[in-house]
């Protein structure tokens, strides 16, 4: 049973993928195009109003014209006015116009102007103007303003025909009133079509237009929609406004029942318009507008509601309701990490100026190792008077002498004093010792200081790291999910290939890049057919996607589908550590972030064995885990590296290397801490990157680094090195051997570079790390 429903399950993605790549065949697409806009104009060109005017053709020429289909259109146009309206004369002058509209066109193609919307609504109501004007049958007062309204119609038809042809943004159509506009001009053109004597299909089409707008949106949506519709039917007929209060009347009653189920809501508009069209009793559309409402009800209740979400979701805007919430929820998250943000800035300010106040202050405290010292020995001296009253200047000036040699050995000696002085103190031995005394004291207390400064200033230059991420955080947050509704249309009706799908997100994230994201009893069979479900909708959407990975977090179990990266990251690793340790002080990481960011990390313990691998896996661990939260590698090594100093207290440190490559862009960024050379290369040869920091731990500013930025294509090679591989005072065999081996695999080109040290009697661990960026093909993983 399981291999049936697998085999359906890839004949279904197979059959999806097929089809989705035949439609997108450019041929077929251009071909559809092509047929769309002829069709388009020919139908239209049938369309007549006022007894005699016929536009829309021309209307529908000109707003193709403004998005590159005119030669079709010009083409439909005329065969739809010479050969579906014979005998007319206006249809020369209709056809011509198109002709003319066409030729303004191309000689305006490259002008600014026709990037305009009212240019070629303009355009084509003067040439149609121009074209019709000698065709009146007179120049009375009522042919010249029905003149000028069809004029007028002229330019809001192709307004709107120009919008309502305009690509839409994502699947989601931004003018519904646009589309409207052309289903009504649509049906206008075959109103006139009856069949059996006593029933228009197209007027029946727009009764359950009408039906839809006022089951979905309510009464007044509804009335209006009636009313657009039923002019259109009325200005066909040429019978005043029945078909205005028909319809209107209809749906402003109906629409207080639109909670009561699509087939009451049909019996109560059809029992609404019958009362309506009481009113025309005894003319010749009373029987006719009687059986296309009922026709027209029996089809809005038998339709699939899928048919109708549908129209919804791709017509009808979303509800402001949530997206207001969202949208102020998002902007109140922003607004508090900026702040966030910004007060952690200030203490980092708040700290360093206090850091700074303190290293001052402490250079004035050496005057008080004598005064300390005079006070427990000259106060009591028979002498005291002379030395520190009469003669005061001379006394200073020789304990300031005395100061320069003290403080630079770190204790005192009788001859750093000048002999008159130390000649005439008749207590010397004790002033001597008295000062050394204080000395050590204020050492020990300067001691202290600094190792409160220090730590000061760590945790200073952490807030400063903190700092940085919340504002990533508050930037990111700044940036809004496009939500797709159309497209998720798409994905729910693929997926009930593979098994029920309760709940279907598409939508662009923050970057711009789409994802998918599916919950329900059905993600076990998408699960299973991951490759095939993945190349079927990727065909379906034109979008390269990822397969199907579950995820499981506070919103439940999902399965989510990103957007393929343009490239790939393969990564080769060779290591070994030191004779007779058990493990290697150096540790490397190759991660792949959600974003896209494929992250090269390589750090090396001090020293080698335990203490080393345990130092840099633990120190690796935690850029980890900020880098995959989005977090730039500065930040994050801001955040941790004050973390480290503390916890190893100076004596210990790490040196770090570090490489992003955004996978849809090529673009890359290397930073390093005391680490190894590293070496790019490409078509135009290689480049060492060189190291300008000091290793993690003995650096006081490691907010300071800074990330070289580089831009890698396909094929290129990033290749890092532990010191014990390559510290870069003779690097020529490495620059050999990546030269003669740059196409091999980087697996191969790792495991050859530590060997190639090992025989050159390296001793100490080694890792090398090696990336090459590939293009990615169709179907590649």
């Amino acid at each position: 049973m399981d291999k049936h429903k697998n085999k359906l399950f890839v004949a279904a993605a197979q059959a999806a993928a097929t089809r989705e790549r035949f439609l997108n065949a450019h041929t077929v697409r251009t071909f559809l195009h092509i047929s769309r806009h002829f069709l388009l104009s020919t139908l239209l060109a049938r369309a007549t109003i006022f007894g005699g005017f016929a536009p829309f053709g021309a209307a529908m020429a000109g707003a193709l014209c403004a998005t590159g289909g005119g030669i079709p259109a010009v083409i439909g146009a005329f065969f739809g006015y010479l050969f579906l309206r014979p005998g007319d004369p206006q249809s020369v002058a209709y056809a011509a116009s198109a002709l003319l509209t066409l030729c303004t066109a191309h000689v305006f193609s490259d002008s600014p102007l026709m990037r305009q919307r009212w240019f070629m609504p303009l355009t084509t109501t003067l040439s149609t103007g121009a074209c019709t004007f000698v065709f009146l049958p007179d120049i009375s007062a009522r042919w010249l303003a029905l003149f000028t309204c069809s004029l007028l119609l002229t330019a809001a038809a192709c307004w709107f025909y120009t919008i309502a042809l305009s690509p839409p943004k994502d699947g989601v159509v931004a003018r519904p009133a646009a589309f409207l506009v052309l289903t009504a001009t649509l049906l206008l053109s075959a109103s006139d079509l009856m069949l059996f004597g006593k029933f228009a299909p197209a007027r029946a089409a727009a009764v359950l237009v009408v039906m839809g707008a006022a089951c979905l949106c309510g009464s007044a949506m509804g009335a209006a929609v009636g009313v657009v519709f039923g002019m259109t039917m009325d200005a066909a007929a040429a019978g005043g406004a029945y078909f205005t209060c028909l319809y209107a009347f209809a749906a402003l009653a109906a629409g207080a029942f639109r909670g009561a189920g699509r087939r009451l809501f049909a019996l109560f508009f059809s029992l609404a318009a019958g009362c309506a069209a009481l009113l025309g009793m005894g003319g010749e559309t009373f029987l006719p507008s009687i059986y296309e409402v009922a026709v027209a009800a029996l089809l809005f209740a038998a339709l699939p509601s899928a048919f109708w979400e549908g129209a919804s979701e791709t017509l009808l805007p979303e509800q402001a309701e949530v997206s207001d919430a969202t949208a102020r929820l998002r902007q109140s998250s922003r607004r508090r990490a900026g702040e966030a943000a910004q007060a952690f800035y200030e203490m980092y300010l708040s700290m360093m100026s206090g850091a700074q106040y303190g290293r001052a202050s402490a250079d004035e405290e050496s005057r008080a190792v004598f005064d300390t010292a005079a006070e427990r020995v000259c106060r009591k001296c028979s002498i005291c008077a002379y030395c520190w009253q009469k003669d005061y200047v001379s006394t200073l000036g020789a304990l300031d002498d005395a100061a320069v040699p003290m403080l630079r050995r770190g204790r005192a000696e009788a001859t750093d004093f000048p002999r008159h002085f130390s000649s005439r103190c008749i207590h010397f031995p004790e002033l001597l010792r008295a000062v050394n005394e204080s000395l050590y004291t204020l050492r020990e207390r300067q001691e202290y200081r600094q190792r409160q400064e220090e730590n000061r200033s760590l945790i200073a230059r952490q807030y400063a790291g903190i700092t940085g991420i919340f504002r990533q955080m508050s930037a990111g947050l700044s940036q809004d999910f496009i939500s797709l509704p159309a497209r998720e249309k798409q994905v729910r009706r693929y997926a009930q290939a593979f098994g029920t799908a309760e709940q279907v997100a598409v939508f662009r994230d923050g970057l711009g890049r789409l994802r998918v994201e599916l919950a329900g009893p059905g993600v076990g069979g998408i699960l299973e057919q991951k490759q095939g479900f993945a190349a079927g909708l990727s065909a379906l959407l034109s979008v390269s996607l990822t397969e199907p990975a579950l995820l499981s977090d506070e919103l439940g179990e999902r399965v989510v589908l990103r957007e393929q990266a343009t490239f790939r990251a393969v990564v080769g690793v060779g290591q070994r550590q030191k004779e007779g340790e058990r493990v290697s002080g150096d540790t490397g990481r190759y991660f792949l972030t959600d974003e896209g960011v494929a992250c090269l990390l390589l750090c090396d313990g001090m020293g080698t064995g335990d203490q080393a691998a345990r130092d840099s896996r633990n120190f690796l661990g935690l850029m980890e885990r900020f880098l995959h939260a989005g977090v730039s590698a500065e930040d994050s090594l801001r955040a941790v590296a004050p973390s480290y100093r503390i916890q190893c207290d100076g004596r210990r440190f790490v040196t770090l290397d570090t490489l992003t490559v955004d996978l849809f862009s090529g673009r890359a960024s290397s930073m390093k801490c005391g680490a190894a050379p590293s070496y790019l290369v490409t078509s135009g040869g290689i480049t060492r990157l060189n190291n300008a920091a000091l290793p993690v731990g003995l650096s006081e500013e490691e907010g300071g680094v800074e990330s070289v930025p580089l831009r890698l294509g396909h094929g290129d090679l990033f290749v890092m090195l532990s010191d014990g591989v390559c510290d870069g005072a003779d690097d020529h065999w490495v620059r050999t051997l990546l030269d003669k081996r740059s196409g091999d695999s980087p697996k191969d080109i790792a495991a050859r570079l530590v060997m190639t040290a090992s025989e050159r009697g390296g001793s100490d661990d080694m890792t090398a790390l090696v990336l090459r960026l590939e293009k990615r093909t169709c179907g590649q993983p």
